[in-house]
């Protein structure tokens, strides 16, 4: 079991008990879900406890809960995933469901202390991540972070029903800031 923890958060592998019916309704909220790749899919508690079992069981992805210390509450997940070990590079996600602490930098702590997690524990040599044009929160937390815009794709997904770009991010170790 993997665990460790930041200034307010603290971030360990999830089990069959975190599989509430919230995390399932995070899942399918259009609010929470807009930017994320699994909106057009229905989630429910035995595909996402599949979904669990599947990552906890991988050597190349690291999905963790995201908990806040004092509240000892669960309020998103954040994955170092598609570990390249040839590479030695990953790419990074998250999410935070519960949407009464988005914009009071959970996202940007959590983005900050797992890739510092990800460069020290498993010697990575470049974290990479992605996001939509349009969802300027996620680009400003990995920004302040230090990852760097390396590439935009034009019209690369569709995103309520037209096409929308998205920008691809890049950080070594020395510029996590």
């Amino acid at each position: 079991m993997i665990q460790f923890q930041s200034n307010r958060l603290y971030y360990r592998t999830l089990s069959d008990a975190d599989i509430t019916k919230t995390y399932v309704d995070w899942l399918n909220d259009p609010q929470i879900n807009r930017y994320l790749e699994i909106r057009n899919n229905v989630h429910t508690l035995q595909s996402c406890r599949d979904f669990v079992t599947q990552m906890n069981e991988s050597q190349d992805q690291h999905l963790l809960g995201i908990f806040i210390k004092s509240e000892e509450k669960h309020i998103g997940n954040i994955k170092l995933g598609f570990l390249n070990k040839y590479h030695s590079r990953a790419q990074l996600s998250l999410f935070i469901g519960e949407i009464k602490y988005w914009g009071k930098g959970f996202a940007t702590e959590a983005i900050r202390e797992v890739t510092r997690w990800g460069f020290t524990s498993l010697a990575l040599a470049k974290i990479e991540a992605g996001c939509y044009q349009e969802n300027f929160g996620s680009l400003r937390a990995f920004l302040k972070v230090g990852y760097q815009v390396e590439g935009f794709f034009r019209s690369h997904v569709i995103f309520e029903e037209r096409r929308m770009g998205t920008f691809y991010l890049g950080i070594l170790p020395n510029e996590v800031c």
